[in-house]
């Protein structure tokens, strides 16, 4: 008998150690997650109490059952509302910055470990019409150790298409260029090459030049291996398109195992957002 209880905690102990590999990070954008407040220096909106309630618990069931160790989340209004969602969902860690939306619609990480939550919303992204740009909302980063090894994450809402089409394409192209410088400070700060991994709502469709920017700089686009129709993200007019995307660096690609790119095109989350979360699963 004892023998038997000995080999049961030995599977269990290697099953944990399998399980230990496998990271897995969704990303998502929920659309409008604001709260039942005026806030009078945002150009906020306002959800009943019933539209708050509702919504926060829907967002909160579907990140149980995704069950990733990390959700990157756009468009929610403050870190109050992000608690809430948190304890909601089981996430003992939770980080958002105030970023530069006139909406006040940020990026932010919900986190089962803590990590080291950096803004960039200062980052100056200049282009040829506006020396002065930065990024429309942030492109924060979040770093800790996994299985000995150190990843960055970049989390990323790039400017959306509304308005002057050649404008806002101008101002996606600069944002990806300050990807490209942050992860370059990043490189810098390490005596080895980090694990680096964006994600996003890049609002850029495949092959696009903000796509190809990062591309081109060789950094690895893990859409790409997949076909669109299978991992697409948003379903306009019947258009199944991914702008939200995982893109990892050379050593990750080369060192670590993609295991899969999965989306939850599912009717059920129709009624949360206009995006589909999107979510990576790596053994590293």
């Amino acid at each position: 008998m004892k023998k038997k209880y000995i080999l049961i905690i030995c599977f269990v102990f290697t099953l944990f150690l399998i399980n230990a590999r496998s990271l897995r990070i969704v990303w998502w954008n929920v659309e409008n997650l604001f709260d039942t407040i005026d806030d009078p220096y945002k150009n906020d909106e306002i959800l009943s109490t019933e539209q708050y309630s509702k919504k926060i618990e829907i967002i909160s069931q579907k990140l149980k059952k995704i069950n990733a160790d990390i959700a990157g989340l756009a468009e929610v209004e403050n870190i109050l509302i992000l608690k809430e969602l948190a304890n909601k969902s089981g996430y003992p860690y939770y980080y958002l910055i105030e970023g530069n939306d006139p909406r006040g619609i940020d990026i932010c990480l919900l986190s089962k470990w803590k990590v080291e939550y950096i803004s960039h919303k200062d980052h100056s992204t200049p282009y040829k019409e506006n020396k002065n740009y930065r990024f429309s909302r942030d492109c924060p980063e979040a770093g800790f150790i996994f299985n000995g090894k150190k990843i960055y994450l970049l989390l990323n809402h790039l400017k959306s298409k509304m308005g002057n089409q050649e404008k806002s394409l101008k101002k996606r192209i600069a944002q990806a260029k300050g990807i490209l410088d942050i992860i370059s400070l990043i490189y810098k700060k390490n005596e080895s090459p980090p694990y680096t991994i964006i994600m996003g709502d890049l609002n850029s469709l495949r092959y696009s030049e903000p796509l190809n920017i990062l591309q081109k700089s060789g950094l690895k686009i893990i859409n790409y291996y997949y076909k669109e129709d299978k991992i697409y993200t948003v379903n306009y007019n019947n258009n199944k398109n991914d702008i939200d995307y995982f893109i990892v660096n050379i050593p990750l690609y080369k060192e670590a195992k993609i295991i899969k790119l999965k989306n939850y095109n599912y009717n059920e989350f129709k009624e949360i957002s206009d995006h589909f979360p999107l979510c990576l699963e790596i053994d590293i």
